[in-house]
């Protein structure tokens, strides 16, 4: 499944310093202005897919990378490499989501490439990094790739960041004048923080209020905000709109990431602890089975 949303899939970048075009005199020009190509990012509007027929752009090792892009792979190994496509099924990790793995491999055959860590560079391409599985293996630009995503993390972590949500419908229905000041959807660190003080004794209230919003099978609707590249603090912009999430219309949160499709799926939400620092309230969670199930 293809679709195209009808805007410039190019972003312009100017080439660093000290990289100029030349006049038919030999004298420096303006710089040079490079197309680079945006990866189009199917989940953003269709969570659902799993596998993706698409074209290679690059393959290349991490160490001919740029800077900019290396610092996106830290923790890669470096004789690893990267892999970016006209679109892409994969989500990128950022917004307090971990980023998805799977595989990469020529239409019609076994995957060839595993992919560990999926970034988005500034200027939206979506670098796919990992290994091949085999040293003789590689891919062209051009050549046609089957992507798979890991179908159990995925949901995993689409539940766990949907049971973020629901935590902070809970606490905006409950305790409307607290601020959220940072959500955290990965394992076993998954958190909504707030400004001001919350106590144990808030704990059993918002475990209630999120348990009914979980029964209640409330659907999880995606729309964009035309016209609009960024609201509060930039997440989910995207080319000049912003994509919201909300709990059954009864929130609306600028939001990049992944979620199931209703509230019950989610499976059971546990309010793990209430903890302050330096006047910050920290609500952990978890979910219910976990990846294992």
């Amino acid at each position: 499944m293809t679709h195209h949303t009808g805007k410039s899939s190019h972003t312009h970048r100017t080439s660093p310093p000290g990289q100029y075009s030349k006049n038919a005199l030999g004298a420096k020009a303006a710089p040079v202005t490079i197309m680079v190509p945006r990866t189009e990012a199917l989940y953003l509007d269709d969570a659902t897919l799993r596998t993706l027929t698409t074209e290679v752009l690059s393959s290349q090792s991490i160490s001919s990378l740029s800077e900019e892009q290396k610092s996106l792979a830290k923790n890669v190994p470096a004789e690893d490499s990267t892999i970016t496509m006209r679109q892409t099924i994969f989500y990128a990790q950022g917004g307090g989501q971990p980023s998805d793995t799977g595989a990469i491999g020529p239409v019609d055959q076994d995957p060839t490439f595993e992919v560990s860590l999926v970034r988005k560079t500034p200027d939206g391409q979506f670098l796919h990094f990992g290994k091949f599985l085999d040293a003789t293996s590689s891919f062209v630009a051009g050549q046609p790739v089957m992507q798979k995503v890991n179908d159990s993390k995925r949901n995993y972590h689409s539940r766990l960041h949907t049971a973020g949500h629901i935590v902070g419908l809970a606490m905006q229905l409950l305790m409307p004048d607290k601020k959220k000041v940072k959500a955290n959807h990965f394992p076993r660190e998954a958190s909504m923080e707030y400004e001001g003080l919350l106590y144990n004794e808030h704990k059993p209230v918002i475990q209630e209020k999120v348990d009914e919003l979980v029964r209640l099978d409330l659907p999880i609707l995606i729309s964009w905000l035309e016209g609009v590249a960024q609201v509060g603090d930039g997440e989910g912009a995207e080319e000049g709109r912003t994509r919201i999430a909300s709990i059954g219309g009864l929130d609306h949160n600028p939001c990049g990431g992944t979620h199931i499709a209703r509230t019950s799926l989610v499976g059971s939400i546990v309010i793990r602890k209430i903890s302050r620092q330096k006047g910050i309230s920290r609500v952990s969670y978890d979910v219910s089975p976990g990846i294992e199930a």
